[in-house]
């Protein structure tokens, strides 16, 4: 192949897992803020991404109007799930909460059946330019760069958010110790919450990407679902992590995929989670914790 075409497939990597690393975000701060791994992820991405086509597309509201009710419903979601069914597990061990976010996949995803399954190849409205971009000599979708410059405007916006604001001090206390947090006046439960409905909103933005590339449909969970290997290779705790670990994820995939043949490219993302977690079981930017016995 031509250089040509392995720039093209570098920069399409980088778009997609760039999105991955949106996604994968979520895990971080539910994980940040818990310790517990939400495994569905990938379900609030596809929710969020109907959510979104129903007050655009089925509503025909005003794009501006569309989003903010969309990341309203979304924080609703969140805060919601949090109450029932997550806390009243508070307390319970880390495999029963994880069983729990699995239950919670499967009801979300029963739930955007029934009410989603009777509209026929649902399509966003356009509205990101679709004009080709450009690159190094190569014509790349406009979508597909435009998508890559909202993900690191939006990672940017919530690094700056986890240092600096109140809400993202607090997840970083509660984080730390949740006793500690509590002893010091934090209400670890709204922290708790708080943190649910950002993991929904990055998801739903990240819904919202892949559907004005690709369609809405149900797939899109599998989508959502390779944000688990790169939350996993960037390191659990570590907000930038996240979107480093997702774009290696997509280069690496675009690769296998322009190089290797399409078979390939869907079990890349969980074989390079395999081989980084051998080596760094922490990830590449994950805090290791040493405990004395």
């Amino acid at each position: 192949m031509t250089l040509e075409t392995l720039i093209q497939l570098i920069i399409t990597g980088i778009s997609m897992g760039s999105i991955y690393g949106l996604v994968a975000l979520g895990f971080v701060v539910i994980y940040k803020a818990t310790g517990v791994f939400n495994l569905a992820q990938g379900e609030f991405l596809m929710v969020g991404t109907y959510v979104a086509w129903t007050f655009l597309s089925l509503f025909k509201l005003p794009v501006w109007l569309g989003i903010v009710l969309t990341i309203a419903v979304m924080i609703a979601l969140g805060f919601g799930l949090e109450r029932f069914p997550l806390r009243p597990m508070i307390g319970q061990s880390i495999l029963s909460l994880i069983m729990v976010t699995i239950a919670l996949g499967a009801v979300l995803m029963g739930v955007a059946t029934l009410f989603w399954s009777p509209y026929y190849a649902p399509v966003l409205p356009r509205i990101l330019p679709e004009q080709d971009v450009v690159l190094f000599g190569v014509k790349y979708p406009g979508l597909l760069i435009w998508g890559f410059l909202i993900v690191l405007i939006l990672t940017a916006i919530f690094g700056l958010m986890f240092r600096y604001t109140r809400i993202g001090l607090n997840m970083r206390a509660v984080a730390e110790s949740q006793h500690v947090a509590q002893s010091m006046g934090i209400r670890v439960t709204r922290v708790t919450a708080q943190s649910w409905a950002v993991a929904a909103v990055t998801a739903a933005a990240g819904g919202i990407i892949l559907g004005l590339m690709r369609g809405v449909d149900f797939a899109l969970v599998n989508l959502g679902i390779k944000a688990i290997p790169a939350a996993l290779v960037g390191g659990l705790e570590s907000i930038p992590g996240a979107l480093i670990g997702g774009i290696l994820i997509g280069v690496i995939e675009s690769l296998t995929g322009g190089y290797l043949g399409q078979g390939l490219k869907d079990i890349t993302p969980f074989v390079i989670m395999m081989i980084v977690l051998f080596i760094k079981p922490y990830g590449i930017f994950g805090l290791e914790r040493i405990e004395r016995v």
